[in-house]
């Protein structure tokens, strides 16, 4: 494969807004608790929330205090500092960036934790890139969860057994949590039954595979169906699913997933 242009990764990233996500950790290998946000002589950790090539959002806590005393910074050009795992060199890959301190805006119902607003003001070339390989990945797992979307699969206790189902799955809105039961699927959309109470609106839904919990964030429309946002975790078991299934017919085409 030839090199990537930079420029051309750049321009497709400026379109761009990636989240922090349990995914993008897993497949940079992203050490969120070593980002440092150096303000003149204060270093102040951050994690960050959304990354963009223009602007991006961390998340820090930080009494009122500490908000009006680093509100000083916003003029002039401070280096943040992200650090990712290389197994490869069996290191860490820092990258020192030079950004500047747009604005820090209080979390709602979140006491001391604060969004800082952040603009890069130049970015390395291997850092573009970097984050345009990963874009590219997240493209491609993108186009799986809508071509997987159009084929609903029944929830019966084969797919509880091949998913490793545990616990309840749970619906909720704000601080409500009501059980359901699962109808059918696919990425994009689940079928429950049992709601009771749940407005329709933006909710969650929580569940957990083989130890493993997984939140669905998306809408309810209060009839039974749930329509999902993008969520790489759910789209690997619904992938694992189709394996198994597809796996089963070839094995017995007689029984499909029966039995």
């Amino acid at each position: 494969m030839p090199p990537r242009d930079p420029q051309a990764v750049l321009e497709k990233l400026g379109q761009t807004t990636l989240k922090i996500d349990a995914f993008f950790l897993r497949r940079t290998g992203f050490i969120a608790n070593q980002t440092v946000l150096k303000l003149d002589e204060y270093n102040l950790h951050c994690v960050p929330a959304t990354l963009g090539i223009v602007e991006a959002r961390f998340l820090a806590v930080l009494t009122p205090s500490e908000i009006n005393l680093f509100s000083k910074f916003k003029a002039g050009i401070h280096i943040l500092i992200l650090t990712f795992d290389n197994p490869e060199m069996k290191d860490v890959k820092r990258f020192p960036l030079r950004v500047g301190l747009v604005d820090l805006v209080p979390v709602p119902e979140r006491k001391n934790v604060c969004f800082l607003m952040l603009k890069f003001k130049s970015l390395p070339t291997e850092f573009i890139l970097f984050l345009g390989s990963y874009a590219d990945e997240l493209e491609a797992r993108q186009r799986a969860w809508e071509t997987l979307a159009a084929q609903d699969f029944p929830f019966d206790a084969v797919a509880a057994r091949i998913l490793g189902l545990t616990g309840e799955l749970s619906l909720c809105s704000g601080d409500q949590k009501r059980p359901a039961e699962l109808v059918s699927f696919h990425t994009k959309r689940l079928v429950l039954q049992g709601v009771t109470g749940v407005a329709p609106g933006p909710v969650r839904i929580q569940m957990s595979f083989r130890d493993q919990q997984v939140v669905l964030e998306g809408t309810w429309d209060g009839q039974g169906v749930f329509l999902a946002d993008f969520q790489p975790e759910w789209l690997d078991l619904v992938e694992d699913y189709q394996f198994h299934r597809q796996l089963k017919q070839k094995n017995d085409p007689t029984k499909g997933v029966q039995g």
